[in-house]
């Protein structure tokens, strides 16, 4: 079972500060393991589709990602559990972008729309040290943008296009979920 406490919540400082990067020689020390293996764990208890380190009260530049078997997030692709240490985004193309209805486990039981981009590079290293770049594209870049965002003391709240769009997530479901999966097919 999750501490009530284990995940930071808006208003906490260390939401706001860009988090510090991990040393390359120390990326598969015993304290990043076990960063990593947390970062996983209440990922995946809380339903979550990612987790940055310092949601966790760690100041380091690492994030999880992972969609499969959950019903928050049945609407967008799967993605393989991901570990991206020091990551990276470089924008491909900055005039195609889509709008994402977004959430946040530091922001709770709130969802609104932001502008994302359709096209991104990742660069990162991977919990065994490897360097790797992948393209992620569409509605799965929505998760790497928003993770990586948080490493650098970005909430999504800081991204709303329109404070219009501002619901609870009960209200999200009740009123705006099932248009919004709908446009995500298309």
């Amino acid at each position: 079972m999750i501490q009530k406490n284990i995940i930071a919540q808006i208003g906490h400082p260390i939401l706001r500060k860009k988090t510090k990067e991990v040393n390359t020689n120390n990326l598969t020390s015993i304290k990043t393991k076990k960063i990593i293996k947390n970062l996983i764990k209440v990922m995946r208890e809380v339903n979550g589709a990612g987790l940055a380190a310092n949601q966790i009260y760690y100041d380091l530049r690492i994030c999880v990602l992972e969609i499969k078997n959950n019903d928050r997030y049945k609407h967008l692709p799967v993605i393989p559990l991901k570990i991206l240490i020091n990551p990276k985004i470089e924008v491909l193309d900055k005039n195609k972008t889509f709008n994402s209805y977004e959430g946040c486990l530091s922001v709770p039981n709130i969802r609104g729309i932001v502008k994302r981009y359709c096209n991104i590079k990742v660069s990162y290293f991977n919990e065994i040290g490897h360097y790797c770049s992948e393209n992620v594209n569409n509605f799965a870049a929505i998760v790497y943008q928003h993770e990586i965002d948080h490493l650098d003391g970005i909430l999504f709240t800081d991204r709303v296009t329109d404070n219009k769009s501002l619901v609870t997530y009960d209200n999200f479901i009740k009123y705006y979920e099932e248009k919004y999966r709908k446009e995500v097919r298309k």
